[in-house]
């Protein structure tokens, strides 16, 4: 049986450097686990604007991943930045919010559901 190790804050930056190479970390938030998710919700919402949704699925692929194998910091982040900075769009009346919505991994669905009481 393989045992793995969580997503840390260190592999959160190689990941999206390795997955999603449009988005451009800044040196100074390297560090900064939260400040590097804040940037890759930015960046997701910025591809929201622009309705590209197989870039949009690849986010939030990447952000399911961190949030289901991630370590406890991690997870944090991304349900508490990630998930409540791009859901936000959900219920704007955004062309594309619907079509978003429904690209939503389960993972991130539970965290959107629990954020806005559903769950």
């Amino acid at each position: 049986m393989e045992t793995t190790h969580p997503i840390t804050s260190t592999d959160v930056k190689e990941i999206l450097k390795t997955n999603v190479p449009d988005l451009k970390i800044e040196q100074s938030n390297e560090g900064n686990l939260f400040k590097i998710i804040d940037g890759f919700a930015g960046y997701t919402i910025d591809l929201i604007k622009k309705g590209n949704l197989s870039a949009i699925k690849n986010c939030f692929n990447m952000a399911e991943k961190m949030l289901a194998e991630g370590s406890s910091e991690v997870k944090i982040a991304i349900g508490h930045i990630y998930v409540f900075s791009v859901t936000i769009f959900f219920n704007m009346g955004h062309t594309v919010s619907k079509q978003v919505k429904e690209l939503l991994p389960s993972h991130l669905m539970e965290e959107y559901h629990k954020q806005v009481g559903i769950i």
